[in-house]
């Protein structure tokens, strides 16, 4: 019997809790996190490219997640919300930089559907997204802060009150109750 989109889903939302909860110390520069449906075959891609370039910097499963990757779940859809994103269209790239009381995010809609014929990714280098990771391999390789303030095509959202594991947990136990 093949797994459904919810448990899968639910199932990563957990590891990816249980990731947070034991990363120690300054790690990664940012979570990178997808938001797509089973039909965004460009967001796939994109996240293709982010995976290869996140474990070529060392960075564990809880630094880049996707949900809906096998069609639209609960879990994604409570991210949204959960995240404090109410307006966020799917697929979206969130990148969440994470502090004691709170955490920052910066989000980005991606393409839709599946590339035309003759299309490249490569021939889209001036996109957010690509922008975005050209920021987290400079700053992973200095060793400096990473800043996306200034990447144009990110809206800025600040979360307070409640770390990233926290709101994370309280997302899975929504979920889980429902």
């Amino acid at each position: 019997m093949a797994e459904t989109p919810d448990r899968h889903d639910l199932d990563k939302l957990t590891r990816w809790h249980e990731g947070l909860m034991s990363a120690s110390g300054q790690g990664f520069p940012v979570c990178a996190l997808f938001l797509a449906s089973g039909e965004d075959n460009r967001a796939h891609d994109i996240f293709r490219t982010y995976r290869t370039a996140f474990e070529e910097m060392g960075a564990g499963f809880h630094d880049l997640v996707i949900f809906g990757q096998h069609g639209m779940s609960t879990t994604c859809a409570a991210l949204i919300p959960g995240l404090g994103l109410s307006g966020l269209q799917t697929p979206a790239l969130v990148l969440i930089n994470s502090g004691d009381a709170g955490f920052v995010l910066h989000t980005t809609g991606l393409p839709v559907g599946a590339l035309a014929e003759g299309e490249s990714e490569e021939d889209n280098s001036g996109i957010p997204w690509r922008k975005v990771l050209e920021s987290i391999k400079q700053a992973t390789a200095g060793g400096t802060e990473l800043s996306l303030d200034d990447v144009n095509g990110l809206d800025r959202t600040e979360y307070s009150g409640w770390t990233l594991v926290e709101t994370v947990g309280a997302v899975k136990r929504r979920i889980e109750s429902d």
